[in-house]
């Protein structure tokens, strides 16, 4: 399994499956300001499931790399210790594997999947060792109309030689996966193996709303048949939050980069957006126009 593709598959998992905020934002570009800097930076809101049947991929404004002097993504996709990520995703007591959690009709349908899947088949009766949440991630990347904006972007600018770095490593993401209690995980990824649940449908509705840039709306959309508790949202959204915008805050001090993270973390009174004008930034928003794909 290749490293990009494993790393991808991690990222997917944090696509936005928040519990639904209350304060409305709007907006997936936004300038950074104030607080110093003498060059603004920018900070543009992904997503990590796209369908680019209905949209084309967003576009930046021409000149917006150009300001910039690098681009941080969650994780410096270009840089990943593949040993280490493996054994991230591995669940460590046996009774607490796949088969034991989950129930037969979810272990029928994983069976199915896996069958036509390469990336599944190929771990054979390892299936049961991964842990639940990364397992979603793989069934998610199983689409065949999605597309992933991160990377995208990340192979555009790996062809303009950018320089390119992450707010978190692996081993960070892995830890707040394994904040959230392994029956909780498989709670959630028994919904995601559900015969009723339409993953194609379900990354329909993300793309748009996503594409109408209502940070509240894209909240909830995952959210509305996947369950989630204050254990995931917490551990998933919350402390990663507060993390990464002190990372950005760091960052800020010598660099005016382009910031690409999952528009999930931008709203409410703890999102992105909020946290940084706390630390006394600016943040203005930039219109920015998806398109519909047969425009």
């Amino acid at each position: 399994m290749k490293t990009k593709t494993i790393v991808i598959c991690i990222v997917l998992l944090f696509a936005g499956i928040n519990a639904s905020i209350a304060q409305q934002k709007k907006g997936l570009l936004w300038e950074i300001s104030g607080n110093g800097l003498q060059q603004p930076a920018y900070l543009f809101g992904t997503v990590h499931l796209y369908d680019t049947t209905q949209y084309k991929l967003p576009q930046l404004p021409a000149d917006l790399l150009n300001k910039v002097n690098k681009v941080y993504f969650e994780m410096d996709f270009s840089r990943i210790d593949q040993a280490e990520m493996m054994a991230g995703m591995i669940i460590k007591d046996t009774t607490q594997y796949l088969d034991k959690l989950l129930d037969t009709a979810s272990l029928a349908s994983l069976h199915t999947l896996s069958a036509s899947s390469p990336m599944l088949k190929m771990l054979g009766k390892k299936i049961y060792a991964v842990k639940p949440l990364i397992m979603m991630s793989w069934i998610s990347a199983s689409s065949t109309k999605s597309a992933t904006v991160d990377f995208e972007l990340f192979r555009q600018l790996m062809a303009q030689n950018k320089p390119i770095g992450g707010l978190e490593t692996p081993k960070d993401q892995m830890a707040a996966i394994d904040a959230v209690p392994l029956p909780k995980q498989a709670e959630m990824l028994k919904r995601a193996l559900d015969k009723n649940f339409s993953l194609d449908q379900q990354i329909s509705r993300l793309t748009d709303v996503y594409t109408k840039q209502e940070l509240d709306d894209l909240m909830t959309v995952l959210n509305d048949n996947i369950p989630v508790d204050a254990s995931f949202d917490d551990a998933i959204r919350l402390h990663r939050n507060v993390s990464m915008a002190n990372s950005i805050d760091s960052i800020l001090r010598t660099e005016h980069p382009l910031i690409a993270v999952g528009a999930g973390h931008f709203g409410n009174s703890t999102g992105l957006l909020a946290l940084l004008q706390q630390k006394g930034y600016t943040l203005k928003n930039i219109p920015l126009i998806i398109k519909k794909t047969h425009e």
